[in-house]
């Protein structure tokens, strides 16, 4: 990626983070409504590729608004090794650009919490 290539996606950020505001805020908000609803000891993110890059961001985002805890997950605990954390009490949020990840789907499903919130772009 050339060096103005770069600036240009830096520079895009604003208008992008705006329309996503605007088409998703309502929903990001009742989001945030639920969470603190839950009261939960923590939140569980789950996410890959760039998805991840939004995962930590809302990480901060959470962890600063909510004062909560805020982990992301280590899908392969949950695939391959089979030794997913405990996470009663817990909040699991998925990231994904297509809903189908089957690793992200597998965090969601074994989770071991009665809502599940995914969000997808």
């Amino acid at each position: 990626m050339s060096e103005s290539e770069l600036a240009r996606e830096i520079f895009a950020q604003p208008d992008l983070l705006e329309r996503f505001r605007a088409a998703e805020g309502a929903d990001l908000r009742e989001l945030g409504a639920r969470i603190a609803a839950r009261q939960p000891t923590g939140v569980m993110i789950a996410a890959r590729g760039s998805s991840d890059h939004a995962a930590v961001y809302a990480k901060y985002l959470l962890g600063a608004r909510a004062r909560i805890p805020v982990a992301l997950a280590a899908p392969s605990l949950f695939t391959i090794y089979e030794r997913a954390p405990r996470l009663a009490g817990w909040v699991v949020i998925a990231i994904s650009q297509s809903g189908a990840s089957p690793d992200v789907v597998r965090v969601i499903e074994t989770g071991g919490t009665d809502d599940i919130f995914m969000v997808s772009r």
